[in-house]
């Protein structure tokens, strides 16, 4: 693993507006592109940076009443796919839009953050395999409150989170193996892919 997730609280506003970050073990990239929203075909796009990206989610919303155009960027690292949200992503992947994309084996891990609310709701995360929801929580600061459920193999997990010093973020990435590439996502290029036009 390499830059795992502490690095999403640690800088500030890593991206505007807050962050939605959906992770996948056992699908590749682009199927957990084409998961997001399965009622649209994506149009898939060549590499961008964070910048040159929201600069042409703009462009594509010019002279429409409101802004609607979703997009991801979107990459892997190691086992693990990844998609982050552009565009108005908490109207469609919002924590309660995303549709069940656990499907098939899938292990999918969600992480979302309102930038505008920070703590209404506070940053939220999920885990679900095989359609069904495993772990749902809040984040709060180093606290987690609001663990909807927690079984199986993530019995335990309530009471480590109740009692582990560590804040949130570091116990996820160890928790469940996750990370994503700093440099690549703020300063770099990944592919991209609009999900939603309207």
């Amino acid at each position: 693993m390499t830059d795992g997730l502490q690095w999403l609280a640690e800088t500030p506003d890593p991206l505007p507006m807050g962050y939605c970050a959906i992770f996948a073990r056992g699908i590749g990239p682009q199927d957990l592109v084409h998961r997001l929203n399965p009622d649209t075909e994506p149009r898939f796009m060549g590499p961008r940076t964070h910048e040159a990206f929201e600069l042409e989610l703009l462009e594509l919303d010019r002279g429409k009443p409101m802004h609607e155009t979703v997009g991801v960027r979107y990459g892997s690292v190691g086992d693990l796919s990844f998609a982050i949200g552009y565009g108005t992503w908490y109207g469609t992947l919002g924590r309660h839009e995303t549709p069940s994309i656990s499907y098939d084996g899938a292990y999918i891990y969600e992480l979302y953050f309102m930038a505008e609310h920070p703590n209404v709701p506070p940053p939220y995360f999920c885990y679900s395999h095989d359609a069904v929801y495993e772990v749902m929580c809040d984040l709060n600061d180093e606290d987690w409150v609001g663990v909807v459920d927690a079984d199986g193999d993530n019995a335990g997990l309530i009471a480590e989170i109740e009692t582990d010093e560590r804040n949130s973020f570091e116990i996820l990435e160890q928790r469940f193996a996750l990370t994503l590439p700093k440099e690549a996502i703020l300063t770099g290029k990944l592919p991209t892919a609009i999900i939603k036009t309207s």
